[in-house]
């Protein structure tokens, strides 16, 4: 075989070593008794081609020679470990941890890291003479018609000690529900799903909202006053409310205006519809609805209050801005100012951390640390939808937008429970 480079010539370096075998015979004699004498092969074997010049391993040695000094024996072994399919396996794990850890880090752990760091700056003192003092520094306005506070009847609230007397079943259970909007059948679905009955220590308690946007505000009403239940007073029974003593004051009860559809939007006109529609008795039970229900103090929840939108960390109940406690979503962080919008601080992530700290500073002292914490339960945020924390109970799970109405259950012992029924979307129509 032949070629223009570098010729390998093994035909010639067969023979020669044909010549060698018999020049070695006729130089060794005993050689020619091989068949008489049996002798191993191996015996027979001679390095007569190593001395011998041969240009065909000469040019196998020379490219030896020349891949050796292009690449080094560092390289090589570098090349030889990085091909190893083990080592291609352990860069593709290693590399796969590496990604999984810095997406941790970005998206889970510096999240939550900074957020505590946040809420850790909001309640620091140092914060409030910085920003000139915090929100609430002084008096709420006092609102006409309007009923800051409420304390639930004792004899309501549940034992310390649940199933007792060998009872298999609570004798009290306080059951709160978030924001109905009119969502009459929902209501009734959920009221059947946790098997209420006032006649054996049940109460009922809405969160607020439980009227506008659904088919049916006027039954959700008769039905609520008909349980004998508490509530605390939204922003849309508020808007109803002072939509309907504007109505009263321009004669507008009775019906529709000519041109009440060129002035109002279809919203305002079924608001307008709506406000005309209650009964004086359904407005009387709905005017006497708090801003604020102290329920009293609950075995493992401390003491437990209902608001509609929420509460400033570290504000006395009385000194609350009723407006903002039916409103409020987020919070400021310097000033602690509260705001409708959803975009910002959530003030109930606050608040449970404000809870946390306060609950820590007391374990020392002689009395029970969780007598002195706060436990807000409330509604307003479906966007948000159901948040349930240690020390704040978000329950607007958006029912009259087709999500779920939800009730939390609290027995005798401060046993908690959730319980959902599916509603249908009546903002879509």
């Amino acid at each position: 075989m032949s070629s223009h480079g570098n010729t390998y010539s093994y035909e010639s370096d067969s023979n020669s070593d044909i010549e060698d075998s018999r020049h070695l015979n006729q130089a060794s004699p005993a050689l020619n008794h091989q068949k008489d004498s049996p002798r191993p092969l191996i015996d027979s074997v001679r390095n007569a081609w190593q001395t011998r010049s041969n240009p065909s391993y000469d040019l196998l040695s020379s490219g030896t020679r020349a891949d050796t000094e292009k690449h080094p024996h560092s390289v090589q072994m570098a090349l030889t470990v990085v091909s190893a399919p083990r080592f291609r396996r352990y860069v593709v794990v290693y590399l796969s941890l590496f990604l999984l850890c810095l997406a941790t880090w970005k998206w889970i752990l510096y999240p939550r890291l900074q957020e505590r760091n946040t809420l850790l700056r909001a309640l620091d003192p140092a914060t409030a003479e910085e920003s000139g003092g915090w929100f609430g520094s002084s008096s709420p306005p006092a609102l006409d018609g309007l009923i800051l506070m409420k304390n639930l009847n004792p004899e309501l609230i549940p034992d310390a000690l649940g199933e007792s007397d060998g009872q298999t079943k609570s004798r009290k259970r306080l059951v709160i529900v978030g924001d109905v909007h009119g969502c009459k059948d929902a209501l009734l679905a959920l009221l059947d799903q946790v098997e209420f009955s006032a006649k054996e220590g049940d109460h009922l308690i809405f969160t607020g909202d439980i009227i506008n946007k659904g088919p049916d505000s006027s039954g959700v009403v008769d039905l609520a006053r008909e349980k004998s239940a508490s509530c605390v007073r939204g922003n849309h029974e508020d808007r109803i409310l002072l939509l309907r003593h504007e109505m009263e004051r321009t004669k507008a009860l009775d019906g529709p205006q000519k041109g009440d559809k060129q002035i109002y939007s279809s919203k305002q006109l079924r608001e307008r519809e709506l406000a005309r529609s209650l009964s004086k008795k359904q407005v009387e039970w709905l005017e006497q609805c708090p801003v604020i229900l102290n329920i009293g103090r609950i075995p493992t929840m401390g003491q437990v209050v209902v608001v509609h939108g929420g509460l400033v960390p570290g504000l006395e109940l009385e000194e609350q801005d009723p407006a903002s406690v039916m409103t409020m979503r987020t919070i400021d962080v310097d000033t602690h100012l509260p705001s409708p919008e959803s975009n910002g601080l959530s003030w109930a992530k606050m608040f449970d951390k404000h809870q946390s700290i306060l609950f820590k500073s007391l374990q020392t002292a002689k009395e029970d640390p969780l007598s002195r914490t706060i436990t807000a339960v409330y509604g307003h945020d479906a966007k948000t939808g159901l948040k349930i924390r240690t020390y704040t109970k978000g329950l607007d799970s958006g029912c009259v937008k087709g999500g779920k109405l939800t009730a939390l259950v609290i027995e005798d012992g401060g046993k908690q429970s959730l319980v959902q029924v599916r509603c249908r979307d009546y903002t879509s129509g």
